[in-house]
């Protein structure tokens, strides 16, 4: 059978989970990338380092010598779970999942499969049934109308001692519909060693259409088993990865295919039967924006600053906009690792500050703060 028909295959037998309580669209899990569509030897790319931002170093005053305070009026955050907030066994989270949704192909393939929660994380495993047999287990969350997804992704195992099999673990974005269209972050372990992938999918109700490696890093004895990924896409045509800090990829000239709210897995697949290998995840957060918004600025404010403090009378500034006709700022922190704890800071063309947040403040992008002009009366009056 080709690929495709596998492909075509499995799709059927991954439809399990319904969405949301208020959706009934039926989706099914993503499919997996086949180990040997990736180069070993990665695609060449080292990346480009994120640095925290040093746009030089300010004092920061406290709140009485600023006129106006800022105050948040909308989070960016539309989902968060640490998941090691709690232990929980199999049993019991099949018995009150709460966010989550729990599914896969692994029962229908009659695939060892188990999944839990700790201290350490939410950990899938899964075996396949037999050599060549891709089976799979996930957590996958309702829909999520968003643009940055991150987690904290461990694979098991260094490497899996048996020729042309693989193991992949990973973060999958994916169309919140039948089709399986999705952008992936995924560890793939086979008998050389583990690589990192990012990739994206398009499929329909029936099966993949087209796969396409995006990034790969060298498949090595030595590439890390635990990785930070952050995934910024607007679904349609870009996409953003960035790994431990490091920019792996960017395009804004794809044709991702999604054509609704996505859903996020997290998901093990493998078509190894060895052993049953259990994937790990931690710090679950989804973010409407990477932009935070400051508003409502006083006709003298020419620029807002977010600033990370670095002592108790200083800090370094991370971020900058000016403010634009309407009286907002629109400051960019998606190559910032979120939350960022910083004071934001309104300054005149001068440099005198007008308003600033109490303390440091917890800043995801979608974030929407306004300047408290009536705050300004008081001191003033």
């Amino acid at each position: 059978m080709s690929i495709l028909g596998i492909l075509t295959v499995l799709v059927v037998l991954s439809i399990s989970t319904t969405i949301g309580p208020a959706s009934a669209t039926m989706i099914s899990a993503p499919l997996p990338i086949p180990g040997n569509l990736v180069p070993q030897a990665g695609t060449g790319s080292l990346g480009i380092p994120l640095p925290l931002p040093n746009l030089g170093i300010v004092s920061i005053p406290s709140l009485p010598l600023s006129p106006y305070s800022v105050d948040q009026v909308q989070t960016g955050l539309v989902v968060s779970d640490s998941l090691t907030n709690e232990t929980k066994t199999q049993q019991q989270l099949q018995t009150n999942p709460g966010y989550w949704r729990y599914g896969g192909d692994a029962p229908a393939e009659k695939a060892p499969y188990t999944f839990w929660k700790d201290i350490q994380g939410l950990h899938i495993g899964v075996q396949s049934p037999a050599n060549g047999t891709w089976a799979g287990y996930y957590a996958v969350t309702q829909d999520t109308k968003a643009m940055l997804f991150h987690s904290v992704i461990t694979t098991p195992d260094q490497t899996i001692p048996s020729k042309s099999n693989w193991y992949e673990n990973g973060m999958y974005v994916q169309n919140g519909t039948a089709n399986v269209s999705y952008v992936v972050c995924t560890s793939n372990t086979s008998i050389v060693g583990t690589q990192w992938v990012v990739a994206s999918v398009q499929g329909n109700a029936f099966g993949a259409t087209s796969e396409n490696v995006l990034w790969a890093s060298p498949m090595t004895l030595t590439e890390p088993t635990t990785r930070d990924c952050t995934i910024i896409t607007n679904g349609t045509n870009y996409l953003k990865v960035i790994l431990d800090g490091v920019q792996v990829y960017e395009n804004n000239n794809l044709n991702l295919g999604m054509t609704h709210t996505p859903v996020t897995f997290l998901e093990p697949q493998t078509n190894y039967a060895g052993q049953l290998l259990s994937g790990s995840y931690k710090n679950f957060f989804v973010t409407s924006d990477v932009n935070v918004k400051v508003t409502n600025n006083p006709s003298l404010a020419a620029r807002v600053d977010l600033v990370e403090p670095t002592s108790s009378s200083t800090g370094q500034v991370v971020a900058s906009a000016p403010v634009d006709s309407s009286g907002t700022a629109t400051l960019d922190i998606e190559n910032i690792p979120m939350p960022l704890q910083a004071y934001i800071q309104v300054y005149t063309s001068s440099g005198i500050e007008l308003a600033t947040t109490k303390s440091p403040v917890s800043l995801y992008g979608g974030d929407v703060y306004s300047v408290d002009l009536k705050s300004g009366l008081n001191l003033l009056g």
